[in-house]
């Protein structure tokens, strides 16, 4: 599961000669402590109050708000009801073989255009880019809801995500332009919820709907959701900067000379490297194993082609897709990483109690959907309350500093499940773990928005989203290698006459069906340890977030400098 909501930044960070930092301990990005809130922060009596009659009131804020929050709930739905859709799916086209790219060929992208559309926020309007987005988005839905084949709805499942790319990055600078500086973590605080809230609908009705029509109304759904959304641009030219420097100032350029600032020879080097990086994911761990000189190949391209990208972001500097100075701002790496890990973390975690759930305890698919419910409230109830709090007391470091030290304890004691663990105990777990992450999960959102400068903050989000984004790939196909390994080495040593290799090609369901009940007891402990031992990933990445507190410089979001 992953968070997409938007937090923005209107505010600018000029300095003047006083300004200018003496000694090496007030080197910018060199705190004398980690701890040291910036004598310039936007507490200062320097740093006067946002002029906020600029923005929307009343009912055009409120339809901006609501066009956004109903794009937030279809791409909610999108993105977690084809899950289930897939049986249904699966029927119809006679194609086990691509299931695994109905999911994959939406985020694959979706990661691969995020940065692109961070950089085309910044020098071209913003109402021709979303609208385009947004009807690119229309179309891979369309595509999905009457695809005749499997590969026609791979296609539509890749349309689907270029759009959302593009959604994104538009929702981010319409807020910019729709809401104050000091309410913006509030706002997207209330997005994240709408977004979780829609996630955790998706089961239900995607159910419905297979039930009662097809699996084609579980995409159709979307299509009136998409049209609503563009209600948002109507009221761009009644919004601040939508006149003069919409597109960050570059109204006097031609369309040709922004083109070549869009680093699209980049982007022509950063795609194909990410679907190299995903294909050997999906081929290591599925289908050849990582040994095959074949997975061994994509990892060699991937970083051939990673090291080509880096090099031509360097020669471009501001230029590049993502120029090397915002990489440089220890505020906007330290977000990725930590926005990486707590997805990372709650995807792995999420997967594999389902597994629990479904192969150790025998519990049905909606049962245990239903049992999945506390961590998801968790995250959604978090989010809201420390958007609430940041736009209230201006700092937002504390809540990353609470998803660190929380976190890494409710994702231990996760780890201490067993065959006979009380379900309100491992409930409880749950919900603490998705309250601590759900605390920090939009934190980094925040920070972009308070350290860049206006124009560059759709670059910022960019990379904070793409991390995000890139860390449950990555660390699912991790989770399921050493699931596989240690599931085999479990069964084997509590149920050596067990056929492990028959196993792996039986559903979670049918485990109790296809053991005899006098090795039932010994293949549900192997599941068990097996389950219990990949959960020790997610304790690790929960730890290791504390590298995003750590290096985040503290800022307010209630006032700006002057």
């Amino acid at each position: 599961m992953s968070t997409t909501t938007i937090v923005t930044n209107e505010s600018t960070f000029s300095r003047t000669a006083q300004d200018v930092p003496t000694t090496a301990d007030t080197l910018p990005g060199r705190p004398s402590s980690l701890l040291e809130i910036d004598e310039n922060t936007p507490d200062s009596p320097a740093a006067p109050a946002e002029d906020e009659s600029r923005y929307p009131t009343g009912r055009k804020m409120l339809a901006i708000f609501a066009a956004l929050a109903i794009l937030n709930i279809s791409i909610g739905l999108d993105t977690s009801i084809v899950a289930v859709a897939l049986p249904a799916m699966s029927d119809e086209f006679k194609s086990l073989a691509d299931i695994v790219w109905y999911a994959t060929a939406l985020r694959l992208t979706l990661c691969a255009f995020l940065l692109l559309f961070g950089k085309a926020y910044t020098l071209f309007k913003v109402k021709p880019l979303f609208v385009g987005s947004v009807i690119t988005y229309e179309v891979g839905i369309v595509l999905c809801t009457f695809a005749p084949s499997s590969k026609a709805f791979i296609v539509g499942r890749a349309v689907t995500g270029l759009g959302v790319a593009g959604i994104l990055g538009g929702m981010f600078a319409i807020l910019t332009r729709a809401f104050p500086l000091r309410k913006r973590p509030m706002m997207g605080g209330l997005l994240g919820g709408v977004e979780t809230v829609a996630s955790l609908a998706a089961p239900l009705v995607g159910g419905v709907l297979v039930d009662g029509w097809t699996w084609r109304a579980c995409f159709g759904i979307n299509m009136p959701l998409g049209l609503l959304g563009l209600v948002a641009v109507f009221y761009l030219d009644e919004m601040p900067g939508s006149r003069g420097d919409i597109a960050g100032g570059t109204e006097t350029r031609s369309w040709r000379e922004q083109l070549r600032q869009l680093d699209l020879l980049g982007t022509a080097v950063f795609v194909p490297s990410l679907v190299c990086l995903l294909l050997a994911l999906e081929f290591g761990t599925a289908t050849f194993g990582w040994k095959d000189p074949r997975v061994i190949i994509l990892f060699v391209v991937f970083a051939i082609l990673l090291g080509v990208f880096a090099w031509l972001q360097y020669k471009q500097q501001d230029q590049a897709t993502v120029p090397p100075r915002i990489l440089k701002n220890r505020n906007i790496t330290a977000g990725a990483w930590f926005a990486s890990c707590c997805n990372a973390s709650l995807a792995v975690t999420e997967y594999y109690l389902s597994v629990y759930f479904q192969g150790v305890r025998g519990f049905s698919a909606f049962r245990s959907g239903i049992y999945a419910l506390p961590m998801i409230i968790g995250v959604c109830v978090a989010s809201v309350t420390s958007g609430y709090l940041t736009s209230w007391l201006g700092y937002y470091v504390p809540y990353m500093y609470f998803t660190t030290l929380i976190a890494p304890i409710a994702a231990g004691l996760l780890t201490t499940v067993d065959l006979t663990t009380d379900l309100v105990k491992l409930l409880t777990y749950q919900g603490i773990l998705g309250f601590a992450i759900g605390s920090g999960l939009m934190i980094p959102q925040y920070a972009v928005q308070t350290v860049l400068d206006p124009k560059e903050v759709s670059i910022g989000y960019a990379v904070v989203q793409f991390g995000s984004q890139l860390g449950p790939v990555i660390y699912l196909s991790a989770s399921a290698a050493l699931f596989t390994n240690r599931l085999k080495a479990e069964i084997q040593q509590h149920s050596p006459s067990t056929n492990v290799g028959a196993l792996e090609n039986v559903g979670l369901s049918d485990i109790r069906n296809s053991v005899g009940t006098d090795r039932l007891g010994d293949v549900l402990l192997g599941y068990d340890a097996a389950v219990v031992q990949t959960l020790y990933l997610p304790l690790a990445l929960t730890c290791l977030t504390v590298f995003g507190p750590v290096a985040m410089e503290w800022r307010s979001v209630k006032r700006k400098r002057s």
